[in-house]
């Protein structure tokens, strides 16, 4: 099938006719729909041009025509302009529909639509040999109802409730148009979707108590669906939050010594006797030798020295350095001897070049954390 524009719909069964047609009958403006309309027999004739010999039989210059005539010859000339004005405007929507008549059109339906024939005849071969009937799609849209309703969610679903509202908005449009002695019930059927929904459950239980009060208040399945994503923006809001007073483990925590009741996970409680207290010193100081290898030490172990900048000699990493980077938002100190050091460096052609690359690549994150955050 030929590529159609962005907004053009394709016609590829019965059930897309509809749709279809109001979307070729929107793209031509009203004035000239009734030239192209199966349903009427208008016709844009091309405006038959005024000449002096209009006014005068065998005339062929205004000086062979009377004041009268001039005057009359000047109003007609400007009616016939305009009509040509609007008989260009009329060939250049026709154009425009052939085509896009054609890319809406699968290949082995355009046997349909022979080069010979109007694009009026076009639209009658294609209505008779497409469109359906009431009945059809009544039938149609009571399918798609049973199958969009044989799932219900219990939490919301990882990308929002943004494509089941699209696609319930579709069905309840035909619902409208079609069945609609059911619309009421099946816009109901919201709440058998997202009741069970943490977030939209309080959203259900106001539409439930509106209905069976008969005060609705402006409620329709558009105001459901624009709360329904605000309770959808809420919870994704909430969820990037962090809880406050929620504390930390640390290290420390599994490198002490744990304790109960006063005695230390490794020792026994010991009798007062003489003898047991001897023994319970000698076993203590095996004991504790042998603690001393297989538990850990507390101690935290000395930081190493750091690496002075390479760029200003300073006691700070490279890739903070604000003089590389010309920003300094960790708040790093900078002294006149750094920024000496810097300025010296950087006559060296190849030193520049590489602190251009420097600045280039941060240049580059931060253009892509700017745009993660949008996002």
């Amino acid at each position: 099938m030929a590529t159609t524009a962005f907004n053009d719909i394709p016609l590829e069964g019965p059930e897309h006719y509809h749709s279809w047609f109001s979307n070729i009958k929107g793209s031509v403006p009203e004035d000239l729909w009734k030239y192209f309309d199966p349903e009427t027999t208008d016709e844009f004739n091309e405006p038959e041009a005024i000449t002096v010999a209009t006014l005068r039989e065998g005339a062929t210059g205004l000086q062979q025509l009377s004041a009268t005539e001039r005057t009359l010859y000047a109003q007609l000339r400007t009616i016939y302009n305009n009509e040509l004005i609007q008989y260009q405007r009329y060939l250049n929507e026709k154009a425009k529909l052939r085509t896009r008549l054609l890319g809406t059109i699968p290949k082995q339906k355009r046997v349909l639509l022979p080069a010979d024939e109007p694009i009026r005849q076009w639209i009658s071969n294609l209505q008779i040999a497409t469109k359906p009937s009431d009945a059809h799609m009544r039938d149609v849209t009571k399918a798609k109802h049973r199958s969009m309703m044989t799932t219900k969610f219990v939490d919301w679903p990882s990308g929002g409730p943004e494509k089941w509202l699209l696609e319930w908005h579709k069905l309840m449009m035909d619902c409208r148009n079609w069945s609609p002695a059911v619309y009421s019930d099946w816009a109901s059927d919201f709440n058998l979707v997202w009741g069970e929904v943490p977030g939209a459950k309080r959203l259900c239980d106001r539409l439930t108590e509106a209905t069976t009060n008969e005060e609705m208040n402006g409620w329709d399945i558009y105001k459901a669906s624009s709360e329904l994503k605000q309770a959808w923006d809420q919870r994704t809001i909430r969820s990037g939050m962090r809880i406050a007073g929620k504390g930390r483990t640390t290290r420390a925590v599994f490198a002490t010594d744990v304790r109960f009741d006063g005695l230390g996970a490794h020792e026994e409680p010991i009798e007062e006797s003489s003898e047991q207290a001897t023994q319970a010193y000698v076993g203590s100081k095996k004991r504790a030798a042998t603690d001393s290898l297989q538990r850990p030490s507390n101690k935290r172990p000395a930081r190493k020295p750091k690496t002075p900048c390479w760029a200003c000699k300073g006691q700070h990493p490279h890739f903070f350095c604000p003089l590389v980077l010309r920003s300094n938002r960790r708040k790093i100190p900078i002294t006149n001897e750094n920024k000496q050091t810097f300025d010296k460096r950087m006559k060296d052609p190849s030193f520049a070049g590489k602190i251009k690359m420097l600045r280039e690549a941060d240049q580059i994150t931060k253009e892509l954390s700017e745009e993660a955050e949008v996002c």
